[in-house]
């Protein structure tokens, strides 16, 4: 069965990017490369804990301002993709139900 002519994207506008997305390619690259994941971990907890040792008798950075415009960033990123998910997500939640939502991999 093909749940694509289920039902159609409840979309506003559809960017170039997610029309030409082959998500085939997607994942041959990643059956190909999901061991890389254990690379970058590890990579990942030896610059936390090492982080941690090299500035542990070391002054503190003032990061405040820094952190704030990462945070308001962050926070600006999360908005935008709620937004940008959200209509589709309540589409098929009202016209399918939850059960639809979770288990139809569109």
């Amino acid at each position: 069965m093909n749940y694509m002519e289920i039902t159609l994207p409840n979309y506003s506008y559809v960017f170039n990017f997610e029309e030409e997305f082959k998500h085939q390619d997607t994942r041959v690259w990643m059956i190909k490369n999901w061991t890389n994941s254990f690379y970058f971990c590890g990579i990942y907890m030896i610059l936390v804990f090492g982080g941690q040792h090299y500035m542990q008798n070391r002054p503190k950075f003032e990061l405040r301002r820094v952190l704030s415009i990462w945070n308001t960033a962050l926070a600006a990123f999360s908005i935008i993709g709620a937004c940008r998910t959200a209509p589709e997500f309540f589409h098929v939640l009202r016209n399918y139900g939850f059960t639809y939502s979770i288990c139809v991999p569109r």
